[in-house]
């Protein structure tokens, strides 16, 4: 199979929707060696700041010396962005051998029972670890992909757990409160092993200490325990002094919140450090202050400011939204995609309140909510138009926008990575005078 054809092949297992559970992707590593056993690792779980906090971890782990891979989802632009080492995503000829090799596994454990069918989640899983074991990863960052207890990724026994803010998400797979998502994301603590959290709500912190407490791990809760304390936060990044660290640490990451994300990042690194892993102050200075991860208040360009955020949920509408107000004012040019599997109406609510236009757009996935439907969430706190397709509705957007507003296009990690892959698409047709290529 091409490229295409195995992503094609992969994402079709997506038919399978979500299923729970460890015995199948236990089966799939163990034909392939047990990759998962070949690393030491961090094992990251939460609503939101997850993937900030990975990519944190992994970068300074990579500063220190070591050879690090990091796993996270979904991706942006190319499905190979989910499985880095050493900071570079996975080699097309290698995904293609991995695929292939894992499709393989499937069509056998299948054809001896349709229970043992796997899903594109378990599919990738076991291609990341292998992809880290084959490349001598010595530390492998690990994101969780949903909930935690029965996430496919659930299968490492980790250095150190870390836990970020919860809020409600995916209520009909983890729960309809607070307090039963927390158990799920619990669920990846380990019997003895460290876990880390950011101070939360009373009722995810309770959760969290009665499994810690069962499982006799030590659980540490920055904020509470160790302080920290924002610094800056601007366009340009955030600053933040970590007491356990006794550090002032700069990250390029945009919004106030990326403050506790740093804290609780550098409160992972230092249990590290007390499992005997070496990381200097340098390292971690310079893998916060050279860390990357794209599509999170990102700025990527300045006339007009155009800023791309991925956040899906009503808790990190709110977050993204203030921030934005904070930082630019309440002004924009609103571009908003979401699913139809999340609370559109709230969403709409927080970006529709700083918007002064807003269109209307829809990703191209089956699980996107219609344009029209988000035009009619959006209707009632600004101006809006809609414009079915996200390329041609940031186009319209940044032409509708002077040289000193602001564009924000949001609400869905698919509507900003087809945002991205229109602007790379424009970047090859506009040469250095700005002129269209001929």
């Amino acid at each position: 199979m091409d490229y295409h054809e195995t992503l094609t092949w992969l994402f079709d297992q997506e038919t399978m929707g979500i299923k729970f559970g460890l015995e199948n992707v236990t089966e799939l590593l163990h034909r392939m060696g047990d990759p998962h056993k070949s690393f030491r690792s961090v094992h990251v779980a939460g609503t939101n700041g997850k993937g900030s906090v990975s990519a944190m971890t992994a970068s300074v782990l990579g500063k220190a010396g070591y050879r690090t891979g990091l796993y996270t989802s979904p991706h942006l632009v190319d499905f190979r962005e989910r499985m880095k080492v050493g900071g570079k995503d996975i080699g097309q000829k290698e995904m293609l051998r991995l695929a292939e090799e894992v499709r393989g596994h499937a069509e056998e454990m299948r054809s001896g029972s349709e229970k043992k069918r796997l899903t594109f989640f378990e599919l990738t899983t076991a291609m990341a670890f292998a992809h880290f074991a084959r490349e001598g990863a010595e530390m492998a960052v690990v994101e969780v992909g949903m909930g935690g207890r029965l996430d496919a990724t659930n299968v490492i026994e980790p250095e150190c757990c870390a836990i970020t803010a919860i809020s409600l998400e995916h209520t009909q797979y983890l729960g309809p409160t607070i307090r039963d998502i927390a158990g799920e994301k619990a669920g990846i603590i380990k019997p003895g092993v460290p876990v880390v959290t950011i101070d939360q709500s009373p009722e995810a912190l309770e959760v969290f200490a009665s499994i810690a407490r069962q499982k006799t791990a030590p659980l540490k809760i920055v904020g509470a325990d160790h302080g920290y304390e924002l610094i800056s936060s601007t366009l340009s990044g955030t600053g933040v002094y970590v007491e356990e660290l006794g550090m002032n640490i700069e990250v390029p990451l945009v919004g106030s919140y990326q403050g506790a994300n740093c804290a609780l990042a550098c409160g992972v690194l230092a249990e590290l450090m007390g499992r005997g892993i070496y990381i200097p102050d340098e390292a971690i200075d310079q893998g916060m202050r050279y860390v990357k991860w794209p599509g999170r208040l990102d700025v990527v360009s300045w006339d007009p400011r155009l800023i791309l955020d991925v956040t899906h949920t009503p808790a990190g509408a709110e977050a993204v939204s203030a921030e934005v107000e904070r930082l630019v004012g309440s002004d924009v040019v609103l571009v908003l995609g979401v699913l139809a599997d999340k609370d559109v109406r709230s969403i709409a609510a927080s970006f529709g309140r700083i918007a002064r236009r807003a269109i209307a757009t829809a990703p191209r996935t089956k699980r996107a909510a219609a344009a029209s439907a988000t035009k009619e969430a959006l209707r009632p706190h600004c101006p809006v138009e809609m414009v079915d397709d996200v390329g041609e509705a940031v186009e319209k957007a940044l032409g509708a926008a002077g040289k000193e507003d602001t564009v924000l296009v949001t609400g869905s990690l698919y509507t900003v990575g087809e945002a991205m892959r229109w602007l790379n698409e424009r970047k090859t047709r506009v040469g250095d005078t700005g002129q269209a290529r001929a």
